[in-house]
C-alpha cells in the first residue's frame, strides 16, 4: 500500500488500465473458460449417453433374438428329428464293441499332447487324464472318431463330416451335420449342441470339444456353467422357456470365456431333449465396439462401450486391449493387478471375465441406477463416464459408455492456452496504450501543478491556458477562475480579519488579544483594585411577552448601547451582559485612582438612562445594582467556546448585594461608603452574611452631596 501511495499520478492511472483490463479479460476468460467446459462435458456426457442407450438397445436386441432363435429352433421339425435320430444312435453305441487298447491310447494321448498342453497355460495345476477322460463308452467311441481319428487340426474338426465307421450315428452325422453347421455359421454361434434330457449327455456338437458325448449330469464338467443351463432348463422344461447363463471359464473351451443359451425340445407332448448354443462373444463384442470403428461413433481416441457383470468382471473386451495391447497390460501391471491374470489376458487374448471394473460408475450401475458421472475407471485413469443396467432376462449386467477426462477437456486445455497467450499479448498491448494514454492525460494536470507552483511563489495575474473543450478545459477555467477568487477571498479574509480583531476589542482588552494571535497558553492576570457593578435588569420577561422577538431584540440593543455609551464615557468596561444580568468594571483596562467614584456615578447615570428610556418607549424596566471594590482576577478560559471570565471576591459580593438591592438602588460595601461618604449620601442597609463572615451594607441615595473646591477631576488621574 505505501508503495502504491508513492507511485506518480501516472504510473497509478498506468496500472489502473491494465488492472481494469487484466481482471475483465480474466473474468470474461473465467466464464467463458467455464461455459466452454461445462458445455463441453454436458456435451460429451450427452453423446456418451447416445451411446449407450444406442449400445444397450443393440446387445438386448441381439439377445432377445438369439432367445427367439433358440426357441424357434427348438420348435423346428429338423431339430426334433434329429434329436430323437441322435439320441437312438447314441443309444445303439453302447452295444458297440469298446475300443481297443491302441484307440484308448490315442484317445489318451490326444488329451495329453494336445488338449492339456493349450489348457495348462491358462488354469492352476496340472490336469490328469483320469480327471477329464470320457465317462462312458458312447463318449469315448465319439470323441475317438470324430476328435482322435479326425485328420483336421484343433478348431477345425468341424470339418469332418463322416467318420467312415459304418455306424448309425456317423451315417445321421453326415445327413444332419452340413446343415447344422451352416446354420452355426450363419448365426454366429460359437457351438450348437443337442443334449440328452435324462442322461445331460452331450449327443451332438458342430465343432467337437472335449465335451462331445460326455454328461453334464456327472462327467468331467458337471459344475461348469453350461452343467448349469442344462439344470435349469432340465428344472423348468415348460415349451418356450429358454433359459441363459452368464459368462465362465469353460474348459473344454481351453478355458475361454463362455455363455449358453438353451431350451427343451418337444415331440408333441413328449420331452425328448435340449437345444443349446454357445453364444458368440465376438458378436457382442462386434457391437459394443462398433466393429472397431470407435472414432466413427464419436468415441475418440480413449472412449470406449464395455459390459460389467455382477462380480465387477468384463463381459465384453477392452478397446485398450485391441488397440493398444502391450500399452494396456503394462498400465495393469502398473496398478498392481496380478501378474496371473494379466498372462490370462495376454494368453486368451480377451479381457472378459478378467477385467476387474470395480468402479462407482460399475456399482451405481449394477444397483440399478442410471446417471452420469466423473470418475477413476478400471485402469486408474479419470473418465467421464454414462452408465445404466442392461434389461437382459436371467443376466445381470450393466453398461458402461466412457471417455478419458484428458481427451474429453482437451478443447478446453487448448482454449487455456490460446487464453493465457492471448492474455499475454494483450498485457503488452495494453501497457503500450495505457503508457500513451496516461501520458497524454496527465499532460494538463502537469500543467495545472505548474500554474498551482507559480500562483503559489507570485502576487501577479496567473491565468492557466488551454486549448481543451473537455473536463480539462473546464478544470483550467476553474483554476483561473479559483485563483481570481482566491486573491479576492485573501483580500476579504485580511478585511474579515481586522473587523474581527476590532470586535473582539470591545470583548477582550487588547494586551489578552495579542496574547491569543501568539498562541500564547494560560492567559490569566490578577489586578488591583478595581470596582465592580453587578447590575439585574427587571421586567425584561414582560418585554418578552409584550413584544415580538424582533423588537425586544431592537429594545435591548438600544439600551444596552446607551449604557455602554456613558461606560465608554467614564472609562469603565461593559465586561459582560447575561440573562438580565450587566457587569462593568472600572480599572480593569485602565488603571484608576478613582474607580469607586467612576463606578458610582455610572450606576446613578444609568437609572437616570433607563427611566428615560422607559418614557420613551412606555416600558417599566428598572434595575437593581451592587458595587464592590477589591482584587480580581481575569483569564481566558479553554473550554468550548472561549470564554474570558473574571473572578473574585468583589464579583460575588456584588451579586450578592445587586441580589438584596431594592427596585432602582444601588447597595454598596462599607470599603466604598469609608472611602466616598464625602461625597455621596449613604444611609445603612442590612448586615449581609459573605463567605461566613457578616458586612455591613450601604445604599447610596441619588444625590450627591457638595463638594469642596479642592476636589480633583478623577477623569484626570491615570495611573
Amino acid at each position: 500500500m505505501f508503495v502504491l501511495q508513492k507511485l506518480s499520478i501516472k504510473s497509478k492511472i498506468q496500472l489502473m488500465l491494465i488492472l481494469v483490463a487484466l481482471i475483465s479479460i480474466l473474468i470474461i476468460g473465467t466464464l467463458g473458460w467455464s461455459w466452454a467446459r461445462s458445455e463441453l462435458k454436458r456435451n460429451i456426457f450427452d453423446h456418451l449417453t447416445s451411446v449407450r442407450t444406442s449400445k444397450a438397445y443393440q446387445v438386448e436386441s441381439y439377445f432377445k433374438i438369439l432367445k427367439n432363435h433358440v426357441e424357434t429352433l427348438c420348435e423346428d421339425q429338423m431339430v426334433v428329428a434329429a434329436m430323437k435320430d441322435f439320441r437312438n444312435a447314441y443309444e445303439q453305441l453302447y452295444d458297440i464293441k469298446t475300443l481297443t487298447t491302441q484307440e484308448h491310447e490315442a484317445l489318451q494321448t490326444y488329451y495329453e499332447q494336445e488338449f492339456f498342453p493349450r489348457l495348462t497355460e491358462r488354469i492352476l495345476g496340472s490336469p490328469n487324464y483320469t480327471t477329464y477322460r470320457p465317462d462312458s463308452k458312447p463318449s469315448e467311441y465319439l470323441q475317438y472318431q470324430y476328435i482322435t481319428a479326425n485328420p483336421h487340426p484343433v478348431g477345425q474338426k468341424d470339418a469332418l463330416e463322416n467318420a467312415q465307421d459304418g455306424s448309425v450315428y456317423t451315417a445321421l452325422h453326415d445327413r444332419y451335420h452340413k446343415l447344422f453347421k451352416h446354420l452355426v455359421k450363419k448365426f454366429g454361434y460359437y457351438d450348437l449342441f443337442l443334449i440328452d434330457p435324462e442322461t445331460a449327455q452331450i449327443i451332438y456338437s458342430v465343432y467337437k470339444e472335449t465335451d462331445f458325448g460326455t454328461s453334464l449330469e456327472n462327467g468331467p464338467y458337471s459344475r461348469s456353467n453350461f452343467a448349469r443351463l442344462v439344470s435349469d432348463v432340465r428344472d423348468n422344461p415348460d415349451p418356450g422357456a429358454i433359459q441363459v447363463v452368464d459368462f465362465a471359464m469353460y474348459k473344454p473351451s481351453y478355458f475361454a470365456p463362455a455363455a449358453f443359451m438353451g431350451g427343451p425340445i418337444y415331440d408333441g407332448t413328449n420331452f425328448v431333449g435340449i437345444l443349446a448354443v454357445q453364444m458368440p462373444v465376438d458378436e457382442i463384442n462386434r457391437v459394443l465396439t462398433g466393429n472397431q470403428r470407435w472414432k466413427q461413433d464419436g468415441l475418440g481416441e480413449s472412449g470406449e462401450t464395455y459390459l460389467v457383470g455382477t462380480d465387477y468382471l468384463m463381459r465384453s473386451v477392452s478397446r485398450f486391449l485391441i488397440e493398444k495391447p502391450e500399452q494396456y497390460k503394462e498400465t495393469l501391471r502398473s496398478i498392481g493387478f496380478p501378474r496371473s491374470t494379466v498372462q490370462l489376458i495376454d494368453q486368451l487374448d480377451t479381457s472378459i471375465l478378467l477385467q476387474r471394473v470395480k468402479t462407482e460408475a460399475a456399482k451405481a450401475s449394477l444397483s440399478g441406477q442410471e446417471g452420469t458421472q466423473i470418475t477413476d475407471d478400471y485402469r486408474g485413469v479419470p473418465v467421464l463416464s454414462s452408465y445404466a443396467p442392461l434389461h437382459i432376462e436371467g443376466l445381470e449386467w450393466a453398461i458402461l459408455s466412457e471417455m478419458d477426462l484428458a481427451e474429453s477437456y482437451a478443447p478446453v486445455y487448448s482454449l487455456t492456452t490460446y487464453l493465457f497467450l492471448s492474455t499475454v499479448i494483450l498485457i503488452l498491448v495494453l501497457t503500450l496504450i495505457a503508457g500513451i494514454t496516461a501520458t497524454r492525460f496527465v499532460k494538463p494536470i502537469d500543467a495545472l501543478i505548474a500554474a498551482s507552483h507559480k500562483a503559489q511563489v507570485e502576487d501577479g495575474e496567473i491565468e492557466m491556458l488551454l486549448e481543451s473543450d473537455d473536463e480539462f478545459g473546464e478544470l483550467a477555467g476553474i483554476f483561473n477562475d479559483l485563483v481570481y477568487r482566491m486573491r479576492e477571498h485573501i483580500e476579504q479574509a485580511e478585511q474579515r480579519y481586522r473587523k474581527s480583531q476590532t470586535l473582539l476589542l470591545n470583548f477582550l482588552p487588547f494586551e489578552v488579544l495579542r496574547r491569543i494571535d501568539q498562541d500564547e497558553k494560560n492567559i490569566f492576570e490578577q489586578i488591583h483594585p478595581v470596582t465592580v457593578l453587578s447590575a439585574k435588569v427587571i421586567g425584561l420577561g414582560q418585554l418578552v411577552h409584550q413584544y415580538p422577538p424582533e423588537r425586544v431584540s431592537q429594545l435591548l440593543n438600544e439600551l444596552l448601547n446607551s449604557f455602554d455609551g456613558i461606560a465608554q464615557k467614564s472609562d469603565i468596561d461593559r465586561f459582560k451582559f447575561a440573562s438580565d444580568r450587566y457587569l462593568a468594571v472600572c480599572g480593569l483596562s485602565k488603571p484608576r485612582l478613582d474607580h469607586e467614584r467612576r463606578i458610582l456615578d455610572f450606576a446613578l447615570k444609568i437609572l437616570d438612562q433607563i427611566q428615560t428610556y422607559n418614557n420613551l418607549h412606555q416600558t417599566s424596566l428598572s434595575l437593581c445594582i451592587g458595587i464592590d471594590t477589591g482584587t480580581v482576577i481575569t483569564g481566558l478560559l479553554d473550554t468550548q467556546p472561549i470564554s474570558y471570565d473574571l473572578w473574585g471576591e468583589p464579583v460575588a459580593f456584588a451579586s450578592l448585594l445587586m441580589d438584596h438591592a431594592e427596585i432602582n438602588t444601588i447597595v454598596t460595601t462599607n470599603v466604598i461608603h469609608e472611602r466616598l461618604q464625602d461625597f455621596y449620601n449613604f444611609h445603612k442597609g442590612n448586615i449581609l452574611a459573605f463567605e461566613g463572615q457578616e458586612q455591613m451594607t450601604w445604599i447610596l441615595k441619588t444625590e450627591p452631596q457638595n463638594v469642596t473646591k479642592d476636589w480633583i477631576k478623577s477623569s484626570d488621574i491615570v495611573l
